[in-house]
């Protein structure tokens, strides 16, 4: 992420027109989910602690029923101007051992350029930023969506794989 007070921001949903892409699971012991999703975020996307932020924490547990509610937020940084960002939630309740869970991600790729100073925000400056980011950067910033994708699916493919160990079963308690 760029650090500037003033920032002209390029973004960009991975799958575009899709803004999010969700996954029901309904079976036994959805609360695990909360482990596998939180392992998953840091070797699939590959990031560090510090950039994965656990925006909302919220587990209800009554007599019959736990309901659980947890937001992420992983910045997956690629170079001083893009990131991918992706929004990770996973809302739930179990009873009995049995019950539902959704996760839901909202991928994007952000470029940000600075515009603080007098010469940032020039029309010379801001020619030369367009002439450099169609000719040289908009094709890394396509390879940059392409590698958001890979990592999209294979995350989305992993939750959906534990779904299935989930329904047989074959999960340490």
């Amino acid at each position: 992420m760029v650090w500037a007070r003033t920032r002209l921001l390029i973004w960009d949903y991975i799958f575009e027109p899709v803004k999010r892409i969700k996954i029901n699971y309904v079976g036994p012991h959805p609360d695990k989910f909360y482990k596998e999703v939180n392992k998953l975020i840091r070797t699939v996307f590959n990031v560090p602690d510090a950039y994965v932020q656990e925006k909302e924490y919220a587990w209800e547990k009554g007599e019959e029923a736990e309901k659980f509610d947890v937001d992420w937020e992983v910045n997956k940084m690629l170079d001083t101007f893009s990131y991918i960002t992706v929004e990770i939630s996973l809302k739930g309740f179990v009873s009995h051992d049995h019950g539902k869970a959704s996760i839901v991600m909202r991928p994007r790729l952000i470029t940000e350029y600075p515009q603080d100073t007098v010469w940032q925000n020039s029309i010379v400056y801001e020619m030369l930023r367009r002439v450099w980011h169609k000719f040289f950067y908009h094709q890394r910033r396509m390879e940059y969506l392409v590698m958001g994708k890979e990592m999209v699916v294979t995350f989305e493919n992993s939750v959906k794989a534990y779904g299935e160990q989930l329904r047989e079963s074959k999960v340490e308690e």
